[in-house]
């Protein structure tokens, strides 16, 4: 059952900017139908778009606290990258088309009422700042010890608050937009902050979609890979390493799998021993979810490389 009270920190601040957001939406959209603005209106669209990714978000952090279960044996871990990926693909589409509108602006001008665009922006960006105020704290400050080194943060509600901070942004801009249309009466200077907008936003957007798209194709790091193998490679028990995989579920996981030859003499209690002793090295790096598989050299990769693929087959026959 729905209650406020279990829900987490994060859901509690994504549930409040949402409302926030539906209320520039209406009040922009109204504005901007009035004033003729297509600033205010591509603003309207892009905080709309903020309330369809918000809403996204609280779904990818709900789920991504559910355990794991029997038909979801790795939990919901990778619903981070995807709402992300959604987010970032959906603002792409809309800024893409309000880019064209204000070209199309450009070349056929339309009157503006600057003052009702001023006053409209301005509310905007109340509270689009203090939206960025409430997401930013967490995107900010909430990675944990272990990932600090490498600023790992919840990308999700990083990709909120970037929508949050761009908004803010642009809404300033149009705040002046409509200062400068009421003093001097340049139409024209409503499409060219559109066009900044777009700018600013795409420009925003495309590391969130990048690093999403890549760790949904289970795209790896190779220079912490290759430090990985040599940490494994370290201990004198390990005589190969083979069919090697690591991912990057989530911004604050990272999943590694290996097989490792080990001496054929050696007891369960030792092998257990030699896993125990790189479980605690690879820890130490970031490793969040290990697989090692320990074999003997009969399971050598014999020259067939470090990596598994499917196409081709792995280093050693089953």
């Amino acid at each position: 059952m729905f209650s406020f009270k279990n829900m987490s920190a994060n859901e509690r601040r994504i549930l409040l900017v949402i409302a926030l957001n539906i209320v520039i939406v209406a009040v922009e959209s109204v504005a901007g139908v009035i004033s003729g603005s297509l600033a205010l209106i591509s603003d309207a669209w892009h905080n709309l778009s903020d309330v369809m990714a918000l809403v996204v978000t609280a779904v990818a952090i709900s789920f991504s606290a559910r355990e794991a279960n029997e038909s979801m044996s790795y939990g919901f871990v990778r619903s981070e990258m995807m709402a992300s990926f959604i987010n970032s693909v959906f603002l792409t589409i809309l800024m893409i088309w309000v880019g064209v509108e204000a070209i199309d602006r450009l070349l056929h001008p339309v009157a503006v009422n600057g003052a009702v665009t001023m006053v409209t922006a301005f509310a905007a960006l109340v509270v689009n700042t203090a939206s960025a105020f409430v997401l930013g704290g967490h995107s900010h400050h909430g990675h944990s010890h272990e990932h600090a080194e490498e600023g790992h943060t919840d990308l999700n509600v990083t990709s909120a608050f970037w929508h949050m901070a761009s908004d803010a942004a642009l809404s300033f801009a149009v705040v002046l937009g409509g200062a400068a249309m009421m003093i001097w009466g340049i139409s024209w200077l409503d499409s060219l902050l559109s066009l900044v907008f777009v700018a600013v936003v795409l420009r925003a957007s495309y590391g969130i979609l990048k690093t999403s798209f890549l760790s949904l194709m289970d795209k790896s790091d190779p220079k912490k890979l290759t430090k990985l193998k040599s940490l494994i490679l370290e201990n004198p028990n390990v005589k190969e390493l083979h069919d090697i995989h690591l991912s990057y579920p989530s911004s604050n996981e990272r999943y590694f799998s290996a097989h490792i030859v080990l001496d054929e003499n050696m007891s369960l209690k030792e092998v257990e021993g030699v896993i125990e002793d790189l479980r605690h090295k690879l820890g130490h790096e970031g490793v969040t979810h290990l697989m090692l598989q320990p074999e003997t050299s009969k399971y050598a990769s014999n020259g067939g490389g470090s990596f598994c693929d499917p196409h081709t087959g792995c280093g050693h026959s089953h």
